[in-house]
């Protein structure tokens, strides 16, 4: 139990009076044994138990009269913070807002979202507790920020969701940081979250160093979690086609030139989500705007999902909304657009936002003094995947890597030593710009290392054993069957996913001749049945997380069947240009959040949400203008994965630092309640009660009649 006025508990002693008086009284009468009182005495010893047992319950009822009282003047709170809050009113709040897109969503039977349902429910306590002090954290100031009182942080604080995941580790970071420049005997971190584990990071390393900082600290920082994830479904009739969310995301967007002009060419997905039957198959209409001219499509669903592939927009020079990417005749060569559903639960997760141009040549630089041996990569980088795509490789050597200007490049395959030097500044440029880099092993590794790691010596893979004999079977079959294989890949990652029909790429026909071998941390892609990778990636550099792509052999025959296959190889190159061809050109595609840096608070706003402030435009959905640069940002895909944060997960993350969790409700009510109302009763009838065991015994009528003789 908590108190607001906790110093009123120094008075419990007070209520020992009562037992101080019964044992005063009893010692001021002294026993003077009298042999006439031993009859009167056993007289009476048949009502004795009774009186004792009314002497102790007055005895209690005074004594929890006068607890009560004082229990009361303390001002008693109760709610799922029991033993956590405190009642001083100069305790620091410092508020942790989870401002994802899911926060968006209006639970069942409510009418605000999870967000305003937070705030409300945080202000309401801190009314309750009398707070006054708030710090709100907020990844894009530059320092918390302090309110003064409950009205002015109301005020101050926004109830617009981002696209962005919320960095809750990093929040927790700041948190810290005020609380070691800022000691206050009397600090709570208020988190207000949906409990999403993709704003949780439950498994970041960071959680480890946030308790150790809070460890350190001289003053004990309590938290408070207050979990908006809980969704009311009774009365929902789930076995009805009754939407709860359904979210939707653009896969594909391009231009293409046409028999009849330029068209565009869009796919999309639609997810439903908790409270819709998955067997419903109601069409959806989705509206497709591009410019401002709308399209409206229906879309059926195949279980839990509706897909549309390659659909066809014819462009016109005049189509509204679209600009020339510098100042030609040929509006539809440049524009934006919007694809958006139905409005549900959830409006953050309704509408997607587009931006197309003509598509910018795919130029891939092949950096090898063997240019044979990788022949086939030069190939399947100059074979365009479409009509309107245009594609380019050309071999370069090491001399005259430096003269190249890589800002029209879209991949680079590195098949030599190493890079130091120049060489290597200007790849890790190239790279953190989002160009695409493929490294393969030269022929003769020296120990020159790069991007956190170096290429050891060639291994010749053991033939393995002789298959069963296949009748009409030639030599080279029987050789080429016993090659080592691919028996493990990431089929989630984005170079060796599935293709758009479901089938997996065929890297398990793959034959390995021969493997260099790998020193250094990587995340392998596809390996071995030994575990020896294949196909690997590792990080730009500890701050910059941009992969490199590195293959542990060659495409050349005396190497691998890489090449004679071909499928998976010109999969992964057009892949790999696809992804590093959006550097070059004048549009743009990123995710919404703070790691973005090409939008900011000087971009345009040309396509989104009017409400949003400029300096949160990188947080935002929508396409945004610099110079002659569209920018498309969409909602963070890690929002729509609902998997959320478990009890066990938090005792992990928060470790022997003192934290609870409380269920929000749906009305906006104080988390915390004075209960002081219970102790008055309490007193009262402990009152009442002593009262009437104090009453004396009423004096029983003795008969006048004299006895018959």
């Amino acid at each position: 139990m908590n108190f607001l006025q906790p110093w009123m508990l120094l008075a419990l002693p007070l209520a020992a009076i009562p037992i101080i008086i019964h044992l005063v009284n009893q010692r001021r009468f002294q026993t003077v044994p009298w042999a006439a009182m031993r009859f009167l005495l056993e007289a009476t010893k048949m009502s004795s138990g009774y009186t004792k047992l009314r002497q102790w319950l007055i005895l209690a009822m005074r004594t929890l009269a006068v607890l009560a009282l004082i229990l009361f003047t303390a001002r008693p709170l109760t709610s799922g913070l029991l033993a956590l809050l405190g009642g001083d009113a100069n305790r620091v709040a410092i508020v942790i807002l989870d401002r994802s897109a899911s926060m968006e969503e209006t639970p069942v039977g409510s009418n605000t979202t999870k967000l305003q349902q937070g705030i409300d429910q945080l202000a309401e306590t801190f009314k309750t507790l009398g707070i006054q002090r708030i710090v709100q954290i907020d990844p894009l100031a530059d320092k918390p920020e302090e309110y003064n009182s409950i009205t002015q942080w109301l005020r101050a604080t926004p109830r617009q969701t981002w696209s962005a995941t919320s960095d809750i580790p990093n929040l927790m970071e700041k948190a810290l940081l005020y609380a070691k420049n800022n000691p206050s005997g009397n600090t709570m971190v208020w988190l207000c979250s949906d409990m999403r584990d993709s704003d949780w990071r439950s498994q970041d390393g960071r959680w480890k160093a946030v308790q150790d900082g809070f460890r350190s600290i001289a003053q004990q920082v309590r938290f408070s979690i207050l979990d908006l994830s809980g969704l009311d479904l009774s009365g929902l009739d789930l076995s009805r086609s009754s939407t709860v969310n359904r979210s939707l995301r653009i896969t594909d967007v391009h231009r293409l030139e046409a028999d009849n002009g330029p068209e565009l060419s869009i796919s999309f997905r639609i997810d439903k989500q908790l409270g819709e039957a998955s067997g419903s198959s109601e069409p959806v209409p989705v509206e497709i705007a591009v410019g401002e001219n709308r399209t409206i499509v229906q879309v059926e669903f195949q279980g839990s999902t509706a897909q549309l592939t390659d659909y066809r927009i014819p462009l016109e020079k005049s189509v509204s909304g679209s600009e020339p990417a510098s100042g030609g005749p040929d509006a539809a060569s440049q524009g934006w657009g919007s694809v958006r559903l139905p409005a549900d639960t959830n409006p953050a997760d309704d509408v997607s936002y587009f931006v197309y141009e003509r598509s910018a040549t795919r130029r891939t630089v092949i950096v090898s003094q063997t240019p044979e041996l990788v022949q086939s990569i030069e190939l399947c980088a100059s074979i365009a995947p479409q009509q309107a795509v245009e594609c380019q490789a050309e071999l370069s050597s090491l001399e005259q890597f430096e003269s190249i200007d890589l800002n029209t490049v879209a991949m680079v395959v590195w098949h030599e030593n190493l890079p130091s030097g120049k060489p290597l500044e200007l790849l890790t440029r190239f790279v953190s710009t989002g160009g695409q880099l493929l490294i393969l092993p030269p022929e003769n590794p020296d120990s020159t290392q790069a991007f956190g790691f170096r290429w050891g010596a060639w291994e010749s893979l053991q033939e393995g054993a002789p298959n069963a004999p296949v009748e009409n079977e030639t030599a080279a079959e029987a050789q080429r069957n016993r090659l080592a294989r691919i028996a493990q890949w990431q089929n989630d990652s984005q170079l060796l996913a599935n293709t758009l029909s479901g089938a997996p790429l065929p890297l398990g026909q793959l034959g390995i001749r021969r493997l260099c071998k790998i020193d250094g941390t990587l995340e392998a892609l596809a390996s071995l049945p030994d575990g020896k990778p294949f196909l690997a990636t590792v990080p730009l550099s500890a701050q910059d997380p941009t992969p490199i792509t590195m293959c542990a052999t060659t495409p050349a025959d005396r190497d691998s069947t890489l090449g004679g296959d071909g499928v998976v190889l010109y999969v992964t190159i057009q892949r790999m240009l696809a992804a590093g061809a959006l550097r070059v050109g004048t549009t743009k595609n990123a995710s919404a959040g703070t790691e973005h840096r090409s939008v900011d608070a000087t971009s345009k706003l040309v396509l989104g949400s009017q409400d949003a402030v400029s300096n949160e435009y990188p947080m935002h959905s929508g396409v945004y203008r610099n110079d002659q640069t569209l920018v498309a940002l969409h909602r963070d895909i890690e929002e729509d994965s609902v998997r959320s944060v478990d009890s066990q997960s938090l005792e992990r993350m928060f470790g022997d630092l003192p934290w609870a969790k409380i269920v929000a409700g749906k009305r906006a009510t104080s988390l915390v309640q004075e209960v002081w109302r219970w102790f008055v009763v309490a007193m009262l009838a402990a009152l009442l009660i002593e009262a009437v065991l104090c009453l004396p015994k009423a004096a029983k009528r003795k008969s006048l009649m004299p006895a018959t003789l």
